[in-house]
C-alpha cells in the first residue's frame, strides 16, 4: 500500500472511531455554545468530525487550503462551493482571518518586489484585459495581508486536481457567484461590469474570510474527505487532527504576504 493510501486510511479510522465515541476527538462543541442556540446542520457535522472550525453568524467565507475549495456561509450553511487555486508551497496562501474589504471591477496589476526581483516578470503595471493576472474582477481583503480573492486568465488550470499554482492569492473559479453574493446583485450585471471599459471599485460589507488548513472537510454531499498535504504541516501519521492546531489564524503567520498589488 501507498503512503499516501495507508495515510488515509489510518486518519479515516481514527475519525471514524471519534465520532461513534461521541466525543468529538481533540475539538468539540464549545463550552461558550448554548444548546439553546440555533446551530446549523453543517456546523454541527463539524462538532461531530472534530474539526476545528466554528463558523461565525451571518455570512462568512471559508477558503479551505488543501481542499482547493471556497464555501460561503449564510448562518453556518453553506450557500455555494467554489474550486480555487492556492498560493504554492515555496508561496503559500496564510493562514489568517480577515474580512471582505471592496469588489474591483476590469482591475490592472503590478507584480510584488519579490516577483520583480526573481526576474519572473517585469517591473510594470498590467492593464486591465485578457493579459491580466487578475481576470475581470478581484475581491479585496484587508490590506495588511496583500492577497485578495479572484479571476485569472489562466481558467484551465481549475480543471487540476491539486491547484496550488499562485504567489499566495486565491484564485476563485466562480468569481461572479462570488461578488454577485457579496454585492446583492445578479450575476449578469456582475460579468458586465468585470469587462469594463472602465476600473470601478464597489465596497463590499465586512464578511469575515477565514482561510484555513484542514486536511480532513466533509465534501459538499457530507461524506467526510481527506485531503492532501498541500504545505507538509501534516506532524505524522500518529497526530491525526492534530494539525488543527496550526489551523489557528494566529499559529503561523508568514512575515510578509505580498502576492497582489492592484494599483488605485
Amino acid at each position: 500500500m501507498q503512503m499516501t493510501s495507508l495515510r488515509q486510511a489510518l486518519a479515516m479510522a481514527i475519525i471514524i472511531a471519534l465520532a461513534s465515541c461521541g466525543t468529538g476527538g481533540p475539538y468539540s462543541r464549545p463550552a461558550a455554545v448554548s444548546e439553546e442556540l440555533s446551530v446549523s446542520q453543517f456546523q454541527e457535522e463539524l462538532y461531530a468530525y472534530g474539526i476545528p472550525l466554528t463558523l461565525p453568524n451571518g455570512r462568512a467565507i471559508l477558503v479551505n487550503i488543501p481542499s482547493y475549495e471556497l464555501i460561503a456561509f449564510e448562518d453556518g450553511t453553506p450557500v455555494f462551493r467554489s474550486r480555487v487555486i492556492v498560493g504554492k508551497p515555496e508561496t503559500p496562501t496564510p493562514r489568517i482571518d480577515t474580512v471582505t474589504s471592496s469588489v474591483v471591477f476590469w482591475p490592472s496589476w503590478r507584480p510584488t518586489p519579490d516577483m520583480i526581483a526573481s526576474g519572473e516578470v517585469p517591473d510594470r503595471v498590467f492593464p486591465p484585459g485578457p493579459g491580466n493576472p487578475m481576470g475581470g474582477l478581484a475581491v479585496t481583503l484587508d490590506s495588511r495581508w496583500g492577497i485578495a480573492m479572484h479571476d485569472t486568465n489562466q481558467r484551465y488550470l481549475f480543471e487540476r486536481e491539486r491547484r496550488a499554482f499562485s504567489h499566495g492569492c486565491i484564485r476563485v473559479e466562480r468569481w461572479e457567484t462570488l461578488a454577485a453574493w457579496l454585492l446583492d446583485r445578479e450575476e449578469d450585471w456582475i460579468r458586465a461590469m468585470a469587462v469594463g471599459p472602465a476600473t470601478q471599485r464597489v465596497s463590499t460589507p465586512r464578511v469575515p474570510v477565514l482561510i484555513r488548513y484542514l486536511t480532513y472537510f466533509p465534501a459538499a454531499d457530507g461524506t467526510l474527505q481527506v485531503y492532501p498535504d498541500v504545505y507538509g504541516l501534516e506532524l505524522g501519521e500518529a497526530a491525526i487532527l492534530a494539525s488543527a492546531k496550526t489551523s489557528s489564524p494566529s499559529a503561523a503567520r508568514p512575515q510578509k504576504h505580498e502576492a497582489c498589488q492592484i494599483p488605485e
